[in-house]
């Protein structure tokens, strides 16, 4: 059964949330880039080449976090997917798009129950408890509530209309 957790963050707030949940796991972590016939993977969320920018959308780049002892599986094509990891969990990065314009936001997920992608969900979900602010089930990192105001909260892309935006009702009375 497929779980989500949705999120607004900096690369400031993604490398401080990922690098505590790096220290959890004492057999290691890395990166997979999903959709790409070349393995690219990375030890830490600290490497990720432009973490915390986005061109104009959701999803538009995308990990697996794994256990760095766990084999990756490439589809057919050679793409690697997390349909064909299962021991994994999805993370899309949010971030601030090209033009500055909005923050667009980003998503950790799984698709099927074990318990490694669960463990990985629910130590992420314990950090974004405690690092973050939670608006209506949606994670906003510190860093990134300061920007609230200043920029879109963008839920599906630059270019959809304004009234689709993510709106913190409680940060607008303060």
């Amino acid at each position: 059964m497929a779980k989500r957790i949705n999120f607004f963050a900096t690369k400031n707030d993604m490398v401080s949330i990922l690098s505590k949940l790096e220290e959890q796991f004492s057999h290691g972590l890395k990166y997979v880039q999903c959709g790409k016939s070349e393995r690219i993977s990375y030890e830490t969320a600290n490497d990720i080449p432009g973490l915390g920018t986005l061109k104009e959308k959701h999803s538009e780049i995308s990990f697996l976090i794994m256990r760095k002892d766990e084999e990756v599986t490439a589809n057919q094509s050679g793409q690697v997917y997390q349909g064909d990891n299962p021991r994994s969990l999805e993370f899309d990065p949010s971030g601030i798009s090209e033009d500055g314009k909005g923050m667009i936001h980003g998503m950790f997920a799984v698709m099927e129950d074990n318990e490694i992608s669960d463990g990985l969900l629910k130590a992420v979900k314990k950090i974004l408890n405690s690092e973050c602010k939670k608006v209506r089930g949606w994670y906003i990192g510190k860093e990134a509530e300061s920007l609230y105001g200043k920029l879109r909260f963008i839920c599906i892309g630059l270019s959809e209309p304004e009234e689709y935006d993510f709106k913190i009702v409680e940060l607008e009375k303060s």
